[in-house]
């Protein structure tokens, strides 16, 4: 029977992969439907014949997006016969119907005049299909980024899970009761399977995957929103907001470096903590024992921190506070050895006098090792696993 923490693995596994593809699925299709639809219409157009058409209907039409941003869409009706059947089209080039350019717009359309006869390309197996100018107009640059990048980072988050499941596919030991078996496999593991207080293999706090597209997605919009303001305010040339809109711009390009940061942080070795036994109280003494899955002999130096978290809300006049602290750090482990890197295990102590796992409304009380990996040339491992420390057990009158 799988366990709740291997159901809630399975289950952020399928959501991520479904916005993973959600997204992929969206950019590819705006990626086509954008520009390379259009831009094997134009090579594919250069078999088309030439035919006689007349023109019936010239007009430009105005879309305003904003107060700053307007689309000039030149529409050129025209009719044609071809195989003995009147056709009639509006199709000038292909790709975007609009431009963002005014003087591009009355240019295309004043090179014609309604009632003249002028030569169009019509597709020979389907005469409905032609052209007037054998050209590219290209697609809106906002939308046409958005869309790529989306694409692009479906791409790599897909990339990642899958690497994800050649891994487990072709190294094994990758799924939650595997972890057990193996940390209980391992002689740092102090604690033999079957007794009653058995090892607790520790879950990592946050998901490497969901971070990175959590990070995508925040980048991706304010970047995008960002851009769009930037763009109106240019238009009207107005340079001292356009500064100021800037900052809020490069703060997103920054965000977008971070995003492929912890893309990049997705590869790294995983690490496999154990406690020596389920229940720790105030006062307890545990043995940790860790390895890592994937290759650990990259990190140059592992560091293993034991923390206490306080946290406080409140509320200062109108706004609400969060201050975050720790009360207590202890540093399990710290070496540079390839060997005591790879795996071990090392006694921790949690002091009598200290306070156990506690949330409420405005306070809560955290306990967490933190797992500190560098590696050359590369992000570094940090990982973080919350520990529940128990209540210290009421003891009766005795008599």
């Amino acid at each position: 029977m799988a366990t709740n923490s291997e159901k809630g693995y399975a289950v952020s596994t399928i959501i991520g992969m479904l916005l993973c593809s959600g997204l992929l699925c969206v950019g590819l299709n705006g990626v086509y439907s954008n520009w390379y639809k259009h831009y094997r219409m134009l090579n594919n157009s250069q078999t088309w014949v030439s035919n006689p058409c007349v023109v019936t209907k010239i007009k430009i039409e105005d879309t305003s997006w904003s107060k700053s941003k307007r689309l000039y869409a030149p529409t050129v009706e025209y009719t044609y016969s071809r195989d003995g059947k009147e056709n009639k089209s509006d199709r000038l080039w292909f790709g975007a119907r609009g431009t963002l350019d005014q003087e591009t717009a009355f240019t295309a359309a004043a090179a014609y005049q309604v009632g003249e006869h002028y030569e169009c390309f019509v597709k020979p197996t389907d005469p409905r299909e032609s052209v007037l100018v054998r050209k590219l107009n290209p697609p809106n640059g906002n939308a046409f980024l958005f869309y790529a990048i989306a694409a692009g980072i479906g791409a790599i988050m897909m990339l990642g899970y899958v690497a994800g499941f050649a891994a487990q596919f072709f190294f094994g030991a990758s799924t939650y009761e595997k972890n057990i078996k193996r940390a209980m496999a391992d002689s740092t593991c102090p604690v033999e399977s079957g007794e009653p207080d058995e090892p607790l293999v520790i879950q990592a706090a946050e998901s490497r995957v969901a971070v990175a597209i959590g990070l995508w997605i925040a980048s991706i919009c304010w970047t995008g929103v960002m851009s769009l303001i930037a763009y109106g305010v240019l238009q009207h040339r107005d340079w001292i907001p356009l500064l100021f809109v800037s900052l809020f711009l490069l703060a997103g390009l920054a965000l977008m470096v971070f995003a492929f940061y912890s893309t990049l942080q997705i590869f790294n070795p995983r690490p496999i903590l154990a406690c020596s036994q389920r229940d720790i109280y105030p006062g307890s003494e545990f043995e940790l024992s860790w390895m890592f899955r994937g290759n650990a002999n990259k990190i140059q130096n592992l560091e293993i921190v034991l923390e206490g978290i306080e946290k406080v809300s409140y509320r200062q006049g109108t706004r609400s506070r969060t201050e975050e602290k720790p009360f207590f750090q202890q540093k399990i482990v710290e070496s540079k050895t390839p060997d005591i890197i790879v795996q071990g295990f090392q006694l921790a102590s949690i002091p009598l006098e200290t306070m156990h796992s506690f949330k409420s409304t405005n306070n809560s009380i955290t306990w967490q090792i933190r797992v500190l990996g560098k590696i050359a040339f590369w992000p570094d491992i940090r990982d973080r696993f919350v520990i529940v420390l128990l209540a210290p057990k009421s003891i009766g009158p005795t008599g």
